[in-house]
């Protein structure tokens, strides 16, 4: 228990003073990783400070809830690390101790290296100083991450802890209205019970030691040698708002790791969802997709066991036949699209929930780019005598698109780094710092989510000019170079009559048939997509 309480107390180390700009920089990163790390694996410990009295230092307490709450926010961990990061050189120029003549020096490396996260946080240097940052997490101006760190820093200056849910309800009601619905996230913290709380369970009274999304633990006194045990949280009462010392639950905590373990249960913080490989229920589908003989019942069996994709398809079916009548059974839709195209689609529904699982500053603008690109990709398939239906030219794209979701360059950036001199250039159309080529890690994640030889070897031949490309695949690869360039060239310097003079996209339209009247209606059937969201 005691070591527990010491590494609580040890979290924050700012840094020796000799220490250079570069290596201080990574000296947080590195201690902001620690932080993460232990909030992801005991997010209860995290989650007392909130309501019980401690001794930890401010700092502490302010950085464990940071992460509690970046992470109920789904913030992508290497954002997330980098805000905890910023918050801890915010801590080191606040300190007294801190040379006055090392601080411009920090400043000028985060301008130099586009780190505009680790400086909106420092901005906020004076309200964190304050005793009233109630006053400033509402200011409009604010992105999220900013009012997440005021918000962390209330509730760890608050000297009486059982005002906590007052605290919230008071800051949340005067919350601008574009940010409001993030906050939904973190209302289980204010209205359930948290771990340190004592509570009755099965009429006997406890304490509440962990918690999940439906269930918590509760040591409590019993003739049997349980540790206690896992109820649900419905069962759980606690008819006046007490908690342990914090040492007391900390020791608890402790004592109980073992009997905790529960291989059945819920996290507490939101699941993660690895982008390398496709959902277990999707490979189930695709097998069946693959068989030479198709039973259709089994293969809407096995999509109406997976309650996304039978939303997913039976609400896309509706909206697209000609009349546009509703489409109520998931072997109505299946016949609506046909069994290849289906697949397809499940393919890439899986595929963008994973890839925009987690918020970062960039987000909407990557997925905006995403779909833009998939529609025209989309479009030009349809027009064009090509391999591609419509459906598997959107997928292909889509797997064309993942790095703008997958790169660490593109999380802790407020601008995507576009370079617009590369007209029709997959590789080279943004400025990211990558030790693997753009369509290499796109090919590879393909192959991964069991796409085809084929439409792999159209991703790999994107790198090359389409004269050099293998005619078997020429249309393929010419569609998707025209629809990433007229996409990017769309949202990013708004000139597509100067792209269309290029001699590059006179070939590509040449190569395909298309003429540029048909990119005049791909425009205008895009008009809905064709804009950046800002980031909020």
């Amino acid at each position: 228990m005691t070591d527990i309480i010491s590494t609580l107390k040890r979290l924050i180390h700012l840094g020796e003073t000799e220490l250079s700009v570069e290596q201080r920089i990574n000296h947080w990163l590195k201690n902001a990783k620690r932080i993460l790390t232990l909030v992801n694996a005991n997010p209860a410990l995290a989650a007392a400070t909130l309501h019980i009295d401690n001794d930890l230092p401010k700092g502490t307490q302010q950085l464990l809830l940071l992460a509690l709450f970046g992470k109920l926010c789904r913030f992508n961990d290497h954002y997330l690390q980098h805000v905890l990061a910023s918050m801890l050189a915010t801590l080191w120029i606040s300190n007294s101790n801190t040379p006055r003549d090392n601080i411009p020096d920090v400043l000028r490396f985060l301008r130099k290296h586009n780190l505009a996260i680790w400086l909106d946080t420092i901005k906020l240097l004076k309200a964190f100083q304050t005793e009233k940052q109630a006053n400033y997490v509402t200011d409009s101006r604010l992105n999220l991450a900013q009012r997440l760190c005021l918000l962390a820093g209330i509730f760890a200056k608050e000297a009486k802890k059982a005002d906590y849910k007052t605290v919230f309800s008071l800051v949340t009601c005067r919350l601008p209205a574009h940010h409001r619905h993030h906050f939904s996230a973190l209302i289980p913290l204010f209205e359930e019970l948290l771990p340190g709380a004592k509570v009755y369970a099965e009429g006997v009274p406890g304490a509440l030691v962990d918690i999940q999304q439906h269930h918590g633990f509760v040591f409590m006194l019993s003739n049997g040698d349980e540790d206690g045990k896992w109820l649900p949280l419905s069962s759980i009462r606690a008819p006046v708002p007490l908690s342990l010392p914090f040492e007391h639950f900390v020791a608890l905590y402790t004592d109980t790791a073992q009997a905790r373990v529960n291989q059945g249960g819920t996290p507490f913080l939101p699941h993660t969802f690895a982008i390398q490989h496709p959902p277990k229920a999707l490979i189930t589908i695709i097998d069946e997709l693959q068989k030479r003989d198709v039973v259709i019942e089994q293969l809407c069996e096995k999509i109406e066991k997976v309650p996304t994709f039978n939303h997913f398809l039976i609400h896309t079916a509706s909206q697209d036949n000609r009349l546009q009548l509703p489409v109520k059974s998931i072997k109505q839709a299946v016949l609506t699209y046909g069994i290849e195209r289906v697949g397809d689609m499940l393919i890439q529904f899986a595929l963008i929930e994973r890839l925009t699982q987690h918020q970062f500053p960039l987000i909407g603008m990557c997925k905006q780019m995403t779909l833009l690109a998939c529609s025209f990709a989309s479009h030009f398939a349809q027009i064009a005598e090509s391999k591609f239906t419509p459906q598997s030219a959107a997928l292909t794209m889509t797997f064309i698109c993942t790095p703008l979701f997958t790169l660490p360059g593109f999380k802790v950036s407020q601008s995507l780094p576009v370079d617009l001199t590369k007209t029709v250039s997959i590789n080279n159309a943004f400025k990211v710092k990558t030790d693997t080529q753009w369509l290499a890690i796109a090919s590879e994640l393909a192959g991964s989510w069991h796409q085809s030889s084929t439409w792999r070897a159209v991703i790999h031949q994107c790198g090359k000019l389409t004269s050099e490309v293998p005619k078997s695949i020429q249309k393929e690869q010419a569609i998707m170079v025209l629809s990433f360039a007229l996409a990017k060239a769309c949202l990013f310097n708004q000139d597509v009559y100067s792209l269309l003079q290029d001699i590059k996209i006179k070939t590509l339209l040449n190569i395909l048939g298309i003429q540029r009247e048909e990119v005049t209606v791909a425009l205008e059937s895009n008009g809905h997509l064709l804009f950046c969201p800002l980031p909020v």
